[in-house]
């Protein structure tokens, strides 16, 4: 409950420049026991500050925040669940890791597990929200990453990115 009033308050710049608020927000993730409100807004929070600062991209990664986030995405009882903090979870973990996707280095060092991982909620009908950012997610990674375009090709990604996101 207090992180929602953090959330309100607090303009994304600030959090990323403030190294002790974002250990706090870390915390919280890294220590999840729950999908809960305040993992749901931690997540938020943290995905509204990648989406600004680079900074905060360098220490998600930096606190192995993005290895956490995708974890979160591939655990079964997460994904099976329908409740709206675990939606919101799911669709703000992949637009995370979205963000830092941005930098071709980092899309370098991730497997082609993570390409299995985004495809399976690209395809999924949990939200039309956690579509779209696994999307935007393994769009990235492929254009960062030759291995990781070779591993969508093989799973027949991209005709799934193209038949659900393209424009007609």
């Amino acid at each position: 409950m207090l992180l929602n009033k953090v959330l309100e308050k607090c303009p994304n710049t600030l959090l990323a420049e403030d190294k002790g608020q974002f250990a706090a927000l870390l915390k919280v993730i890294k220590g999840r026991t729950a999908l809960n409100e305040d993992l749901s807004t931690a997540v938020k929070l943290l995905t509204r500050t990648t989406a600004v600062s680079v900074q905060a991209r360098k220490w998600v990664l930096k606190y192995n925040i993005l290895e956490c986030l995708v974890e979160m995405l591939d655990q079964e009882e997460v994904t099976k669940d329908s409740t709206k903090n675990a939606t919101a979870i799911l669709s703000n973990a992949a637009l995370c890791c979205a963000h830092c996707f941005q930098d071709a280095a980092v899309c370098k060092k991730r497997s082609e597990r993570d390409v299995d991982i985004f495809l399976k909620h690209a395809k999924a009908d949990k939200g039309w929200a956690i579509q779209q950012n696994a999307a935007i997610a393994l769009a990235r990674l492929a254009t960062n990453s030759t291995s990781l375009l070779e591993r969508l090709r093989e799973l027949r990604g991209l005709e799934v990115l193209h038949s659900r996101y393209a424009a007609p």
